[in-house]
């Protein structure tokens, strides 16, 4: 039996015996030995000697003579009282006295025995050791099992659960300190009370599952219950009851409860969340970059159903699947270096199906990070944009037919507003006169047809009804003062609610002299007059009708930026390749915040893969048309030349704003020449962007400058402008 599984009475029992009398000290420790086969017994003759072996290797009893070579057994005993509190001693002597008793046991002396003759004093002394060590050893473990309660009281207590001990009537029989605050009451006052939670258990079941713990066929009982504490409040918990067994008998119900509202709440919104993830009418897919090759685990329907694949085919997949022969390979790398960046991105792919069939796919990827920030997850969402793809295809397609009817017309082209002003001509009409774009626009049309004054031209002009066409013959003054007559085909339109005119002209010089040969040519030339007006119109009116018969039959997003195109069409026709005015002042100037004013020009230009950065919060009072008109220009002259990865920023000065990028700049030497109609060094540029800008400074007054932006591209600047205070 070793000491562990030994009761009080059985385990072996070393004991240390001190005396001076080596003979003695043997015959005692073979007497003691032989009296209880429990004990093993050691000796030492001094004091110092007793210390040490007790440092060495504790013992259950030290017996101690009262007389010591270097002391006697009450110092020893006052030593051992120090290091040794609770070990039993005893003096066992032949030279006692009353007083050493005395002594002895003012020292703390366990038991005091005097040495009688024979053998008897042997196995009196042996049952006095055996009595001292088993009382010690009972009041050690009564000691430690009081510690122990009183841990597993503490424990018990700072839970966070409600713990507690239900006897058979459902009522508490010992509760923690939980439970009691949820009663909003003290563990004294619920101690005895009969339990909430316990009746609607018991009355749930089928069976009686809480009398089955009591009567042992059952193990466990768990579930989830919702109900009210006085205390706690509304809950839902999660509680487990087993049987307290005592010395193998059932002797009350263990229960333990946890408040889950939180998480049945957290349970409810994920799958709320999933279930709408699941019926997005976008494709939703959920990649792990943890894994290796940042793969799918999650695709929801819509998804599945845009590229043809079942989930177990995409589960474990890259999406680069779905690439192929025509994806874009710069747009993919676009999106590679966001997500190594762990960065949001959108690009525009072209992908292709299960089936081989192509599709355009506008991705948009966010990184989901955790409480510390480390992305755990990228989301991403996919939309097929086919049919948006064409749709700007055609409209591309259809307003370059528009410009280069607009340009390659063999007629003259000019637009005029409701006062007369010239707005913007083809080059046709500037080749025929003998003067720059830039000299003509912002003049007014009498200036050249000398058929007309002022009063003539505005008469003329507000007489006519929206679509309303008239032919009528001027007479057009060279810039060498030679004139041209000519025949003017004129048709008034409204745009945006502002009322424009386009003249188509023809120079008549040859019909004149040759009037009766050229009539048949005349009536045709007012017939194609008519029908360069009307394909000019129709395609957008087309166009336009078509949107919202899409406008009718979806909500798609992308609705409103094409009609936002098409606005820009009509302008087109009114005021294409407008330069800017004369000079005059603004006709209609107005309040404009430049910052979103200028996020809306922005997107009126083809900026392919530029970014647009603002830093202006200050209103201006100019002529809104006259302004877009600029910032278009400015915008679509730093992408011609700084490439699809400029950037271009619109920055506030102390009197007005610039407009910078960080392209390759311009010459020192040609900043002269930059504002001059035909100025460019773009090969697909016209030549009269800066021109139109510089028009345009000049008409509200302002002073411009270009140079060296902070990046090294140009930098134009526009001060003494009209600021509105806030």
């Amino acid at each position: 039996m070793t000491p562990e599984t030994a009761g009080v009475g059985d385990a072996r029992v070393r004991v240390l015996y001190v005396g001076t009398d080596s003979d003695d000290t043997e015959t005692l420790s073979t007497a003691l030995e032989r009296e209880n086969n429990r004990f093993t017994v050691e000796t030492a003759r001094t004091v110092d000697e007793a210390m040490a072996r007790l440092a060495a290797e504790p013992v259950d009893c030290l017996v101690s003579d009262y007389r010591l070579s270097n002391g006697n057994g009450i110092e020893l005993l006052e030593t051992v009282r120090d290091e040794y509190p609770a070990l039993p001693f005893i003096i066992y002597t032949a030279q006692g006295s009353e007083a050493v008793a005395s002594e002895a046991i003012s020292a703390g002396v366990t038991d005091y025995l005097r040495k009688e003759p024979g053998a008897k004093q042997y196995a009196g002394l042996a049952n006095r050791i055996s009595d001292a060590v088993d009382h010690s050893r009972s009041q050690q473990a009564v000691s430690e099992r009081n510690r122990a309660l009183q841990s597993y009281e503490r424990m018990v207590n700072s839970m966070q659960e409600a713990a507690c001990i239900y006897d058979a009537e459902d009522r508490f029989e010992i509760v923690n300190e939980t439970i009691a605050e949820w009663y909003d009451t003290t563990r004294n006052e619920l101690e005895g009370q009969t339990s909430r939670l316990v009746p609607r258990i018991r009355a749930e079941g089928e069976t009686d599952c809480y009398q089955e713990l009591l009567d042992g066929t059952r193990e466990k009982l768990s579930g989830e219950i919702e109900t009210e504490f006085p205390g706690h409040g509304h809950a839902v918990v999660a509680y487990q009851l087993t049987p307290l067994v005592v010395d193998g008998v059932i002797d009350g119900i263990v229960g333990v409860a946890r408040d889950v509202t939180d998480r049945k709440e957290r349970e409810q919104k994920l799958l709320r969340n999933k279930r709408a993830i699941d019926e997005a009418p976008v494709g939703v897919v959920i990649t792990d970059p943890g894994q290796t090759d940042n793969p799918l685990i999650y695709a929801n329907d819509h998804y599945r159903d845009l590229t043809g694949y079942s989930l177990p085919e995409l589960l474990g997949k890259n999406c680069r699947m779905l690439q192929g022969e025509n994806t874009d390979p710069e747009s993919v790398a676009t999106m590679r270096d966001a997500i190594d960046a762990e960065e949001r991105v959108t690009v525009e792919l072209r992908n292709y199906r299960k089936n081989g069939t192509e599709f355009w796919n506008r991705v948009r990827i966010a990184p989901v990070r955790d409480d510390d920030g480390a992305v755990v997850n990228y989301v991403g969402f996919q939309q097929d944009i086919t049919e948006r793809k064409r749709r700007e295809q055609r409209l591309e397609e259809t307003s370059s037919r528009l410009e280069a009817l607009f340009e390659n017309s063999p007629d003259m082209i000019d637009v005029l507003d409701a006062d007369g002003t010239i707005r913007d001509v083809n080059q046709r009409f500037c080749a025929e006169l003998g003067y720059d774009e830039s000299e003509v626009l912002g003049r007014s049309i009498w200036e050249f047809d000398l058929t007309f004054d002022a009063e003539d031209v505005q008469t003329q002009l507000s007489g006519f009804s929206v679509n309303e066409r008239r032919k009528f013959e001027g007479l057009y003054e060279r810039r060498d003062g030679s004139t041209m007559p000519v025949e003017v085909h004129l048709l008034r339109l409204s745009l945006d609610g502002e009322d424009r005119f386009l003249a188509i002209s023809r120079d008549l010089t040859e019909r004149k002299e040759r009037e009766q040969e050229l009539e048949q040519q005349n009536e045709q030339l007012e017939q194609f007059a008519s029908v360069v007006s009307h394909d000019l119109r129709n395609p957008l009116t087309v166009a336009r009708g078509r949107l919202e018969l899409l406008r009718e039959e979806s909500d798609s997003e992308h609705i409103d930026a094409i009609d936002g195109a098409h606005q820009r069409m009509d302008t087109l026709i009114d005021d294409l390749l407008t330069l800017a005015r004369d000079g005059t002042s603004p006709a209609s100037p107005v309040v404009v915040d430049l910052e979103p004013f200028v996020q809306t020009c922005w997107q009126n230009v083809d900026t392919k893969a530029a970014t647009l950065r603002t830093d202006i919060d200050r209103p201006i009072r100019a002529d809104e048309s006259r302004l877009r008109q600029l910032f278009e220009n400015l915008v679509r002259n730093a992408v011609e030349h700084g490439g699809d990865g400029v950037t271009v920023t619109v920055g506030e000065l102390a009197d007005g704003f610039y407009v910078a990028d960080d392209g390759p700049g311009i010459p020192v030497a040609d900043r002269g020449d930059v504002f001059d109609a035909g100025y460019s060094t773009a090969v697909e540029g016209t030549g009269f962007g800066l021109s139109i800008v510089k028009q345009v400074a000049d008409a509200h007054s302002w002073a411009v400058r270009v140079g060296s932006g902070s990046d090294g591209g140009a930098r134009f600047e526009f001060t003494d402008v009209d600021t509105v205070s806030e």
